[in-house]
């Protein structure tokens, strides 16, 4: 674990005082809704696979201002989640956010998938949120904290994606779990919502040819690929004072993609 202690943003930022947890907040979006939260003056748990990844993202949390540690995990281990949530709850005085964004998916046709594949995408994408979810809201409701959980699901759950069924599958149930997680929360003043991304190439730490954007945004009737910060934003919405009348929902924020039959 890394720690990081920085001077703290101007005065009125909307979080301060706040500290969240983003899993997968080494890159991608995980990095940009981290900074996001860090800039309305969040400290920021980061955690990602790799030690020195970690340690860069701490760094530039901390260069904007906030506090912020680092733990690597590796969330296709059940073990591994339930330590990242215990390290962060004796690393910090308390979490108010938590981000489920670490995700990965295996491209493949549903009948090639082994057991083997199928446990890491569930693993990843739906038992480690629910694990770390788990330990963050008995942590919020002992020290009777109105705190908020956002997790990450996918376009793909409302439109299927090519060879991506597992992946599509496990997202489905991370919206499933918001739902009945809100539900049993909510007396405890605990929200906890989800946001879909549709298709969001241009992700720092990604390699997506940009060659195919133009393609893409031709199918997207905003006509344009999604952004990192497009998704930022609407993460940053759940987790504002503003929003605490909002829980169990999940905002699908893909450019109006899937909104209308696409003609070939």
């Amino acid at each position: 674990m890394t720690e990081e202690t920085g001077t703290k943003p101007a005065a009125g930022a909307r979080l301060r005082g706040k500290t969240a947890l983003v899993t997968g907040s080494t890159r991608g979006l995980g990095r940009v809704i981290a900074e996001w939260l860090a800039r309305e003056g969040a400290d920021i748990v980061v955690s990602g696979r790799g030690q020195q990844p970690v340690d860069d993202a701490v760094a530039a949390m901390q260069a904007l201002g906030v506090r912020a540690i680092g733990i690597p995990a590796d969330l296709a281990s059940p073990d591994d989640a339930h330590r990242l949530a215990e390290a962060a709850l004796d690393a910090v005085a308390q979490i108010d956010i938590v981000v489920n964004n670490a995700g990965m998916s295996i491209s493949q046709s549903f009948w090639e998938v082994s057991d083997v594949q199928w446990e890491e995408q569930l693993n990843v994408n739906l038992r480690s949120p629910f694990i770390i979810g788990q330990h963050i809201a008995r942590h919020m409701m002992e020290k009777q904290i109105a705190g908020r959980i956002v997790n990450i699901s996918t376009v793909g759950v409302f439109a299927a994606h090519t060879n991506k069924l597992v992946y599509n599958t496990a997202k489905a149930g991370v919206q499933i779990m918001t739902r009945n997680m809100a539900y049993e929360l909510a007396p405890y003043g605990i929200r906890v919502n989800c946001v879909a991304p549709g298709n969001v190439p241009d992700r720092p730490g990604t390699r997506e040819p940009a060659e195919m954007y133009p393609h893409w945004a031709a199918q997207i009737p905003i006509g344009r690929v999604g952004r990192a910060e497009d998704i930022a934003a609407a993460v940053r919405f759940f987790c504002l004072p503003e929003t605490e009348f909002t829980t169990g929902q999940t905002l699908l924020v893909d450019g109006g993609m899937v909104s209308y039959m696409h003609e070939t």
